[in-house]
């Protein structure tokens, strides 16, 4: 969301159950970059629960895709989340991702 002009914060890894925006939001950049963004949403935009060993266990695959396209994204722990490193190039993040999509149910192919 935030490589396409809206600015939320992660997700934090307590009982967040939904994506919190800014007073002031621009409706139609938010609904532009949810577009864009919809092939990271799965079951509806729910976050994937990362304290279920076989769900962590496709994190991690896509975790290892990513590096392996050259961006430095850690593994995801128990109640975490994939978190790309600040400072990543939009252009290298994109195109690692789309290498990576068929990695994770949802994501598009």
């Amino acid at each position: 969301m935030r490589e396409n002009g809206v600015d939320v914060p992660d997700p934090g890894s307590g009982n967040q159950k939904a994506l919190r925006l800014g007073k002031g939001d621009d409706r139609e950049k938010v609904q532009a970059a949810f577009k864009k963004c919809q092939s990271w949403l799965q079951a509806g935009g729910k976050m994937p629960d990362l304290n279920d060993p076989a769900v962590r266990d496709l994190y991690v695959k896509f975790a290892q895709c990513m590096r392996e396209h050259g961006v430095d994204v850690k593994d995801p722990k128990p109640g975490g989340a994939i978190e790309v490193p600040s400072g990543s190039s939009p252009e290298a993040v994109e195109k690692a991702r789309n290498a990576c999509r068929g990695v994770l149910p949802g994501s598009g192919k």
